[in-house]
C-alpha cells in the first residue's frame, strides 16, 4: 500500500491510529513532535502525512511551512489533524498548503476514508502505470 508519517504528541492517538492503518496495509511511521517529523518525511519520503495542529517543539504549521519550501516534498499529501475546528484555522492550513483537515475524534472508518481518498489522489500516471511523486531515494 503506502507509505505514512503520523505526527501527533498524543500517545493514546497513535496508538489507535497507527495500528488501524497498518491494519489496511499501509507502512506507518510515528512521530511525536514537528522535527521528528520533519526528520521522518526527509528519510523516507512518504506519499502521505498526518500532521497535528498543535505540537510542542515544531509545531504542524512551521512542519507545514518547511515542508512547502522543500521542492523535495512539493508532492506530498497533508493531512492535518486538530482538536479545533473553527474557520481561522483551517484556512489558514489550506492556505500553507495543507491538503485536507479533519476535527480530531472522527471515526475511524471516515479517518480510512479520507487517508485512501488522499493516497488514491497522489498517485500519478506515467506511461500507462502509476508512480508515486516522490519516489524514495
Amino acid at each position: 500500500m503506502a507509505s505514512i508519517v503520523l505526527a501527533d504528541d498524543d500517545e493514546d492517538l497513535r496508538s489507535v491510529y497507527a495500528p488501524f492503518l497498518r491494519a489496511a496495509g499501509h507502512t506507518v511511521r510515528e512521530a511525536s513532535g514537528g522535527s521528528d517529523a520533519l526528520e521522518l518525511v526527509r528519510k523516507h519520503r512518504p506519499r502521505l502525512l498526518i500532521l497535528d495542529v498543535w505540537m510542542p517543539g515544531f509545531n504542524g504549521f512551521e512542519v507545514l511551512e518547511a515542508l512547502r519550501h522543500d521542492p523535495a516534498s512539493s508532492g506530498l499529501k497533508v493531512l492535518m489533524l486538530s482538536n479545533i475546528g473553527d474557520a481561522d484555522t483551517r484556512l489558514e492550513c489550506f492556505e500553507m498548503g495543507a491538503t485536507e483537515y479533519l476535527v480530531k475524534g472522527l471515526a475511524l472508518v471516515d479517518l480510512r476514508a479520507r487517508v485512501e481518498k488522499l493516497l488514491k489522489d497522489s498517485t500519478e500516471m506515467v506511461e500507462g502505470r502509476e508512480v508515486e511523486p516522490m519516489p524514495p531515494l
